[in-house]
């Protein structure tokens, strides 16, 4: 005996009749039973569709034909399968590339059998053209109590949303407002999702605060993303103080990144000690004492033998001396022994007496008399090197054309007669 169910019928429901297919078919229960509008779930009323058992991964899908601002999804399952319907997973896509494209919008983690339920509701805000149911098995269930394969079941999926632009409940009859961001709202309230630029509000029709930088601020109750420079707030309605430097301060708080000269403190309101050049903006410790001045706050005065009565800030120590002093605070008079009355700050050594004082003296004459050696040395060397090469000239020029006092008057007279003919004459 089977007992027969009325049919609900929601006039927004956009998956009713369209296309739908599945990655196997158990004999006549196709994919397209699961749009039929039959919300029968025993498998013998011929209003659900089955895959194929014998495989790890098994899904469904339905084309709702255009893109779609869906609300929720409901489903309807084959009587007490729990252990099949298990884990299972929903995705709303723009593409069919695989059944996992698009976001997640619903994944089963039940625990234990019973808390699997057969008809449910999922809230699913997205938009999207394809809706897929998808389920799997690991080689290890995830629970014992898991069919060891994926199976799906459904007897009918209802997607409950309006095209893009639209909402209404049952009907989809109105326009979505028109500062909605894409022009796109809740197909059920006409709520904006997001909002244009420099609005907010559920429908968008109320402008963001003017200190808003950009423009921006969240949807439902227009708090500023960000301040333009110089304010802060919630709504950016506040002034930095005119002690931050270049009055920029954090968002939220109004404390300042940075101090102006001479202030500290969180919003720069406090002055920093008076002989401070400067001072550490959440202590107030000085950085930079005036002249004369040492300490944290620069408080105590360096000692007046100080030279030019400048000390180390942190100590108060002598930097330097005046000549005929030494010592931490210049207290000390240097030897008497020391040349000009110069010593060594740190221990009073002499850095220079009168002894070193005559040997420097010897050391430069001798210096002096070496250069001066040198200089006469290389005159004379210069002065030798031109007499010999105006003598080498001289010399070259008297044997280069010999005169012999007389001219030949021929040919015969000029040949030297051979020493036999001498002999024989």
């Amino acid at each position: 005996m089977y007992f027969m169910l009325n049919a609900v019928r929601s006039e927004n429901n956009v998956a009713r009749s369209k296309q739908a297919e599945q990655s196997s078919d158990y004999f006549e229960h196709v994919a397209s039973r699961g749009v039929d509008d039959c919300l029968q779930t025993n498998l013998e009323s011929n209003c659900c569709a089955h895959t194929l058992n014998g495989f790890q991964k098994a899904w469904w899908r339905v084309d709702l034909g255009e893109l779609v601002t869906i609300n929720r999804i409901k489903i309807y399952y084959r009587d007490n399968n729990q252990e099949r319907l298990a884990g299972y997973q929903l995705y709303v896509s723009n593409t069919t590339t695989s059944p996992r494209d698009g976001v997640l919008c619903y994944e089963d983690t039940s625990s234990i059998r019973s808390a699997v339920k057969l008809v449910a509701t999922h809230q699913c805000p997205y938009i999207g053209q394809y809706v897929t149911m998808y389920n799997y098995r690991n080689n290890t269930p995830r629970y014992s109590w898991y069919s060891d394969e994926a199976f799906l079941e459904l007897c009918e999926v209802q997607v409950f949303g309006c095209q893009v632009g639209r909402y209404g409940e049952g009907n989809c009859n109105d326009q979505c407002p028109g500062n909605c961001y894409g022009g796109n709202c809740d197909s059920t309230t006409g709520a904006c999702f997001y909002c244009i630029t420099d609005k907010y509000g559920n429908t968008c029709d109320q402008d963001c605060p003017a200190s808003c930088k950009d423009m921006l601020c969240e949807q439902p109750i227009g708090n500023c993303i960000d301040c333009i420079p110089r304010r802060y707030g919630i709504r950016c309605e506040h002034d930095c103080s005119t002690n931050c430097q270049d009055r920029l301060c954090d968002k939220d708080s109004g404390n300042c990144y940075v101090c102006i000269p001479g202030k500290y403190g969180n919003t720069c309101d406090q002055n920093c000690p008076e002989n401070c050049k400067d001072c550490e903006k959440k202590t107030g410790n000085c950085i930079e004492c005036l002249t004369g001045r040492y300490g944290v706050t620069c408080s105590s005065t360096c000692p007046v033998t100080c030279k030019d009565f400048v000390c180390n800030q942190q100590t108060g120590q002598c930097l330097d001396c005046y000549p005929g002093k030494y010592g931490v605070v210049c207290g000390a008079d240097c030897p008497d022994t020391c040349t000009d009355n110069i010593c060594s700050k740190d221990d009073g050594q002499c850095l220079t007496t009168a002894d070193s004082k005559l040997i420097i003296i010897i050391v430069l004459a001798a210096v002096c008399g070496l250069l001066l050696v040198v200089v006469i040395a290389s005159s004379i060397y210069k002065l030798r090197k031109r007499q010999i090469k105006k003598i080498s000239s001289n010399t070259s020029t008297e044997q280069s054309v010999p005169d012999t006092g007389y001219t030949s008057l021929d040919h015969d007279q000029d040949e030297t007669p051979h020493v036999y003919e001498m002999v024989v004459n």
